[in-house]
């Protein structure tokens, strides 16, 4: 009979450590997720910052006043732009390209 107590007992204080272990482990990732949660916020922010300086930096009004200072270097392309516009130059290549066809194949 006192076996039988004293096992019963020991039973009882065998689950509940068992559950004090795994309560602490459950905090414990409860924590983790709470702390990425928190990071996650944090990058969340720091990612809108950046994102809003770079669109403040390169913004029109910035790049002109950079130019005016003289912080941005201009460069100027030595070839004359092609004034007529109303020409694709990817139309023109399929254009072309397709008449090439049509001339090989006759």
């Amino acid at each position: 009979m006192l076996f039988r107590f004293g096992s019963a007992i020991l039973l009882a204080v065998a689950v509940s450590l068992v559950g004090i272990a795994l309560e602490k482990e459950s905090l414990k990732l409860k924590r983790q997720v709470s702390r990425q949660h928190y990071q996650l916020d944090v990058l969340v922010d720091a990612h809108a910052k950046m994102k809003l300086a770079t669109q403040r930096a390169g913004s029109p009004r910035q790049v002109l006043n950079s130019m005016e200072r003289g912080e941005l270097g201009v460069e100027t392309n030595q070839q004359p732009v092609s004034t007529n516009r109303r020409e694709m130059p990817l139309l023109q290549w399929h254009l072309n390209h397709s008449s090439q066809q049509a001339d090989d194949e006759n």
